[in-house]
């Protein structure tokens, strides 16, 4: 608490004490005792706020990722949140894969079925077109050139037949399949209508569709289309009468492919027809597949509808939204690792502000405080940490007040010993000079110095009632007699300095203590009061309930006390007067504390003092003294 005697001295005595009395402990501390030394030379250091334990401080040990916790959890949180995303993605690729494929199927299925539908019914128009052309009546006299009124008709109706668009013309072949005659229509194209060209058929596929050759296709070559042929023989007319040659639809080849017109999907589809000659597209234009072909029904041998498949961009949706997937997924772990670090770093930061407060209330340092303002666990420590730390600091000071106290109660029995029996010795001398001196200026003097006798005397008592105050005998103490006491007692004092002196509040409060000590303690406090009051200034004593407490007030206007003094005003033998002892307000806050109150001083430089002094409330005998 203090380092040695001379810091005794240091701390408690004050510049400001009674030259007489700071005389005398000065001849009392040279002379103390050995365990007044040991009492004082506790190992304690002085901090700037109050006397502090002196135990080395170490620094805070630094943290690291790898040490903190933040980092298990992060792995955790990227382990929770990466692990159900792979595997819901290895899910996603199976299992949409799977199911990708079977809806495309189905519905290339259907969409391969109805092109198969749609040529079937086109080759079945032009099967039926030139199955009716062959039976009709003088086709075989048109065939053969004869002239006649029924191959007028029959020219009639081929020119009619052949203007369809799907056709280029009708062609007529003899029994060696030499070209005999051409009909052409509005198609008609190259040989055999206006080329010299020769026209064969030698070398192209051909197929027995019934009563039907189907023969081709023909590829396209030299800016000429591909072409068909649908070709039904021709008997002859006269009785028992054989071949007559054949009759053929010249059919245009873009025409039969024009048929797989349909959904291409935004070209990820191609519709191709599969023939003996080879692969056409819609346009009857012979390609090669580069891609995968989903067959679908054929209409006749070797020919069938195909669509080819990219499947590049067929999965491009897909992929996109797989990257998008894995995109989001690695957006996602960059930000828990953020989110981690940023937490990371403010973790260690109030971590470490907690291990600093530690580490300096270790060292001593109970001012310390954290004042985390957040609502969150660390908060909740951090405010846990200050409280504990007030409440260290209060129970330091308590001990140390207890300690200081033990030492100046020594300290004053010291005194009153060493003092009381020389000052009676003087004074009685001092009385048998008085009475046989009959000189005046002589008698004077030894007059004031009986006075001074008298006031040391005083000192004395005041020495010994705070080194061993009486304990405390609690009763019911009404208020209102004790402010009637106390004001009764110091009106004089008042009324001659100027100084009105009055009682308000709620008078009727009684409370539970010892009745001499509070009219002590109010008397010590309106004797300040009344003290530090200019003439014409008022001193109010007022009482109120507060917290389930008895609150005693007195207040003056006077010159107040400066801020860096008020802590000390009730340490024993500072005072700010000239010729005070500096004991009345430490028995005072002792006396209150005694009787389980305290002592509370608040001031303002230039506008007067507010002392409180709380005691508990005797709430049974409050109504038997509200009549008083």
């Amino acid at each position: 608490m203090i380092d040695g005697m001379s810091g005794c001295r240091s701390e408690f005595w004050s510049e400001n004490v009674d030259p007489a009395v700071s005389a005398i402990g000065a001849r009392i501390l040279e002379r103390g005792s050995r365990q007044q030394r040991a009492a004082c030379s506790l190992p304690l250091v002085k901090t700037p706020r109050e006397y502090r334990p002196h135990i080395a401080a170490r620094a805070p040990p630094s943290m690291t990722i790898k040490q903190s916790i933040i980092r298990r959890y992060l792995l955790l949180s990227l382990l929770a949140s990466a692990l159900p995303v792979i595997w819901v993605s290895v899910l996603y690729d199976r299992f949409s894969e799977s199911a990708f494929q079977g809806m495309i199927n189905d519905k290339l299925s259907a969409q391969l079925t109805a092109t198969a539908s749609r040529l079937s019914a086109f080759i079945d128009a032009r099967r039926y077109q030139i199955e009716t052309l062959a039976n009709f009546p003088g086709i075989q006299q048109f065939a053969a050139a004869q002239p006649g009124l029924a191959s007028q008709q029959v020219g009639a109706l081929l020119q009619v037949e052949s203007d369809l668009p799907d056709l280029f013309g009708i062609l007529f072949f003899a029994e060696d399949e030499t070209l005999r005659q051409v009909i052409p229509g509005q198609a008609a194209s190259g040989p055999p209508y206006w080329s010299d060209t020769p026209f064969s058929t030698t070398g192209l596929p051909r197929m027995q569709i019934g009563d039907i050759d189907m023969i081709g296709p023909a590829l396209p070559r030299d800016g000429e289309s591909g072409w068909l042929l649908l070709r039904h023989a021709l008997t002859s007319a006269q009785p028992g009468g054989g071949p007559a040659g054949h009759v053929a639809l010249h059919v245009r080849l873009a025409s039969l492919t024009e048929q797989m017109a349909g959904n291409t999907a935004g070209g990820t589809l191609e519709p191709i027809l599969k023939t003996p000659a080879g692969y056409f597209n819609r346009v009857g234009v012979l390609v090669k597949p580069a891609g995968k072909l989903v067959p679908g029904p054929e209409i006749f041998p070797g020919w069938q509808p195909m669509l080819q498949v990219d499947a590049s961009a067929l999965a491009a949706p897909f992929d996109r939204m797989r990257r998008a997937l894995f995109i989001a997924v690695m957006v996602g772990a960059i930000l828990i690792v953020l989110l981690f670090y940023r937490m990371s770093v403010s973790l260690r930061q109030r971590v470490g502000e907690l291990v600093a407060g530690a580490h300096a209330i270790s060292s001593g340092r109970l001012e310390y405080r954290i004042a985390d303002a957040g609502q969150d666990e660390i908060a909740t420590v951090s405010r846990a940490f200050d409280a504990m730390a007030r409440n260290l600091e209060a129970h330091l000071a308590r001990i140390v007040q207890m300690e200081k106290m033990a030492v100046l109660g020594e300290f004053a029995t010291h005194i009153a010993h060493e003092v009381r029996n020389p000052l009676a010795a003087v004074k009685t001398s001092v009385q048998a000079l008085a009475r046989r001196e009959q000189d005046g200026r002589r008698l004077q003097l030894l007059e004031d110095m009986e006075c001074e006798i008298d006031r040391l005397a005083r000192v004395v008592s005041q020495l010994l009632e705070f080194g061993r105050p009486r304990p405390p005998a609690a009763a019911a103490v009404a208020v209102r007699e004790v402010f009637h006491r106390a004001t009764q007692l110091q009106t004089a004092e008042a009324n001659g300095r100027g100084v009105s002196l009055s009682a308000q509040g709620d008078t009727d409060l009684v409370l539970q203590a010892d009745a001499d000590h509070v009219l002590q303690i109010l008397l010590n406090l309106v004797i300040n009061a009344i003290q530090a009051s200019e003439a014409g200034a008022a001193v109010v004593l007022r009482a109120s309930r507060v917290d389930g407490m008895a609150e005693l007030e007195v207040s003056d206007c006077g010159h107040g006390i400066a801020a860096d003094q008020l802590p000390r005003v009730t340490d024993p033998f500072f005072s700010t007067k000239a010729k005070g002892m500096g004991l009345g307000l430490s028995i005072s806050r002792q006396l209150a504390e005694m009787n389980g109150g305290r002592l509370d001083i608040s001031s303002t430089p230039g506008s007067g003092t507010s002392v409180r002094v709380y005691f508990p409330l005797n709430e049974e005998n409050h109504g038997q003294h509200t009549d008083h």
